[in-house]
């Protein structure tokens, strides 16, 4: 395995299941839209693959009901931050690296939720797919961060902790890492053999601390 801290400069994130827990309203979202299948956008990658072009599926009422929904819900929800975040986000901080944060979740939530947990403070940058409505896997929300961050995709990286995360990266043309415990088994993660793969944000973290001794 290449060594991350000396291999990438701009770190770009995932949030719900791979940064903080997922609730049960997220995982409900996940499983009623079927851009999160796998085998649905392995039969369909040109809905996703280009920049910009948003599919009536991602965009439908239904979509659009469950997520205000679930802003309701996580206004009174109290996400926590994964085993391993703190000290993963230091980590890269203590070594200059660039921390971004791409979600699908909404801007307000992600924003809200952030300060929460006390670690707004740790991102460069914060883009929400809703605010931009180009989502995952549609890579737009990536290459638009590393256009912001002035970064490379050669030198970038996409942590996440679904299928979907591991299709954006590479619809992206970035390299991507998967970590495990979040919202898809490590079995699915590995079926679509992610660059880099770690049982847990946890893992990850020790694997950043490892390398700057």
């Amino acid at each position: 395995m290449q060594p991350l801290l000396k291999d990438f400069d701009l770190f770009i994130f995932d949030w719900d299941g791979t940064l903080s827990t997922s609730t049960l309203v997220v995982r409900l979202s996940h499983f009623f839209k079927r851009r999160y299948n796998p085998n649905y956008i392995r039969a369909h990658p040109e809905e996703f693959r280009q920049p910009n072009k948003i599919n009536a599926a991602l965009d439908s009422d239904e979509a659009r009901t469950l997520d205000f929904f679930y802003g309701i819900y996580s206004f009174f929800a109290r996400p926590r931050l994964r085993e391993g975040t703190i000290e993963l986000l230091e980590g890269l901080k203590a070594n200059k690296k660039t921390i971004a944060l791409f979600s699908d979740g909404a801007q307000g939530r992600l924003n809200r939720e952030l300060r929460r947990l006390g670690v707004e403070k740790y991102f460069d940058i914060i883009v929400s797919a809703e605010t931009i409505r180009s989502y995952k896997p549609n890579p737009t929300g990536v290459q638009l961060v590393i256009k912001r961050m002035k970064g490379s995709k050669r030198r970038s990286l996409y942590i996440g902790d679904m299928a979907i995360d591991i299709f954006t990266a590479r619809f992206a043309g970035v390299r991507v890492c998967a970590v495990g415990k979040g919202l898809d088994p490590y079995s699915k993660l590995s079926a679509c053999k992610p660059d880099y793969i770690f049982e847990s944000t946890e893992a990850l973290a020790r694997k950043i601390e490892q390398k700057r001794r």
